[in-house]
């Protein structure tokens, strides 16, 4: 699962190392409940295990492992509560950067996203789920593109450990999903090129609310979704209200 790394400098190799980590984790080739052994990692990527620690220590920080004793870490298991903790944060981080986005949305930028959204739809898209979710992640930073770089880096961050329930959500998908994101985000374009900042930012909550409802439905189906619903209505509330 793990290939070696070139060598670089202690800084530089110990990002490496998170982001192959990520990576294995994000897409599911490290499975909940793996442990990650700092020395057994080390030998794997062929590197030391100064920067194998940091790595752990970011992959901590980030929510997808916990420590353990004895330089040991393991992949975090699936908790609805995370899951919902998530989602609630976007819901609302999101729908306000969306605001901002379309307000100040540039001509190139616009184009770009356009391209990602018709990429979304095609058949590439359609036969991998890897295809699907580079271009997914794609999609959620341009819509937040314009919203400062330290709120743009928070919601990426977000983005990427939601990353982890739909892999695990693949296979599990409620009829019509496809169709549902593709209906979503082609109207979230619309209206962000419309310069329609308002609705954007409210069909924006509305497309995680329901990418969160379907994971919990799917992977917790008797988790109470209220606090997920409550987020919406707060979102909707404001964007309706021209507080955003």
């Amino acid at each position: 699962m793990l290939r070696p790394l070139e060598r670089g400098d202690g800084r530089r190799t110990a990002v490496e190392v998170y982001e192959s980590l990520q990576e294995s984790i994000l897409s599911g080739r490290l499975r909940p409940g793996t442990v990650l052994s700092q020395v057994e990692v080390a030998r794997l990527l062929n590197v030391s295990r100064t920067p194998v620690r940091e790595a752990m220590r970011m992959l901590q920080e980030g929510g997808l492992v916990t420590g353990e004793p004895n330089f040991r870490s393991r992949v975090l298991g699936f908790d609805p509560k995370d899951i919902e903790a998530l989602y609630m944060k976007r819901i609302m981080m999101e729908a306000l950067a969306v605001t901002f986005t379309t307000r100040t949305m540039t001509a190139a930028l616009k184009e770009r996203l356009g391209e990602v959204v018709h990429a979304l739809e095609g058949r590439d898209a359609h036969d991998s789920f890897a295809v699907w979710q580079k271009l997914h992640r794609e999609f959620h930073r341009l819509i937040v593109a314009q919203a400062g770089d330290a709120y743009a880096a928070d919601l990426d961050a977000l983005e990427k450990r939601s990353e982890r329930y739909q892999s695990a959500y693949k296979g599990e998908h409620l009829p019509g999903w496809w169709q549902r994101g593709e209906r979503e985000h082609r109207a979230l374009f619309d209206a962000i090129s419309a310069g329609d900042a308002m609705l954007a930012g409210e069909l924006s909550a509305r497309h995680l609310a329901r990418t969160a409802l379907e994971l919990l439905a799917a992977l917790a189906p008797e988790y109470d979704t209220a606090r997920v619903r409550m987020s919406l209505q707060f979102a909707i509330a404001g964007a309706t209200a021209g507080k955003f």
